[in-house]
């Protein structure tokens, strides 16, 4: 769906609404307060009433949408926006393109829409031939410039946060150009990570990675407990500048984020960081599919609330 198609899809509130309401009752409204699934529309309201324990429920109750002011028609632009270009957007230029009044509300809400696209990746496991391994990326944890002396250089600096990448990766038997990977990429999962240690790559990888699939790494010592969570690792030698053959994908993966973020964000605070990551992650895993993602993520709104 281009700019011009969005328009004349949603020229109001009104259009929003009515978009709204339809994909809730599509999905399943549910009662926050029994958990019932009938209920009766109150239009002069505006208001879901729970046939079970008469319980209302307005239009954005259980969304990520719950408990804002800003109108669904921007809430609708900025979704729009960030959906439908392989880039992404920083909150200035996001604030500039709705033209509200105020910076902070949208930056708010890019950060749950952010947050939302990593809960949807969430429900899903990575399968087959994986890639994995761990990158550094710079983040903004200064307070003072006491802060400065302070700092730490290399692998333990406090301006770099550990991430830890999972590609799925499988031979590609047809590539005959030897410029192109021999491989073929799948899905990919990025997660910031408190330290590298065996026990929390084991723990995330549990969560990440379906027990049946095989994983390919280096020989980081924390990798070594891998097999006690997957079928099978196969553990390599990787020079550095062979990495990019060896592990092609996530390699890739791991260089194009990086350039996404500070191409487009200059700096992002740590706390953050895994927001802009999901983002990242969600419109790589959707780069091939032919539905509109605008009307995924809305779903995804309406099923996966934000706390």
């Amino acid at each position: 769906m281009n700019l011009f198609e969005f328009t004349e899809r949603f020229p109001d509130e009104a259009s929003c609404s009515k978009y709204l309401r339809e994909k809730r009752e599509e999905e399943g409204v549910v009662c926050s307060k029994c958990g019932g699934t009938k209920h009766y529309w109150l239009e002069s309201m505006k208001l879901w009433k729970c046939a079970k324990c008469s319980t209302r429920m307005n239009l954005r109750a259980g969304t990520m949408m719950e408990k804002t002011k800003i109108p669904l028609k921007i809430w609708f632009e900025i979704i729009h926006l960030m959906t439908s270009t392989k880039k992404a957007f920083s909150a200035l230029e996001m604030h500039r393109q709705v033209q509200t009044k105020f910076y902070e509300p949208i930056w708010f809400i890019m950060q749950k829409i952010r947050i939302t696209m990593g809960k949807r990746d969430a429900k899903y496991k990575l399968q087959g031939d994986i890639e994995i391994d761990d990158a550094f990326f710079e983040v903004v944890e200064i307070n003072n410039k006491e802060d400065l002396e302070e700092l730490k250089r290399g692998r333990g600096s406090q301006k770099q946060s550990k991430v830890l990448v999972m590609v799925e990766s499988v031979p590609n038997p047809k590539q005959e150009n030897p410029h192109k990977k021999d491989r073929i990429m799948g899905f990919a999962k990025m997660v910031v990570m408190d330290d590298l240690t065996a026990t929390g790559i084991n723990y995330e990888v549990g969560k990440s990675i379906s027990p049946s699939s095989i994983i390919v790494s280096d020989g980081y010592r924390s990798y070594a407990g891998l097999s006690q969570v997957v079928e099978k690792h196969i553990a390599m030698v990787v020079p550095q500048k062979e990495a990019h053959i060896k592990l092609p994908w996530v390699h890739t993966v791991i260089a194009n984020s990086k350039r996404n973020l500070l191409g487009v964000h200059h700096s992002i605070g740590k706390q953050f960081l895994q927001n802009y990551l999901n983002e990242f992650t969600y419109k790589l895993n959707r780069r091939t599919f032919t539905s509109d993602l605008f009307d995924r993520m809305i779903v995804a709104g309406v099923n996966d609330t934000w706390n």
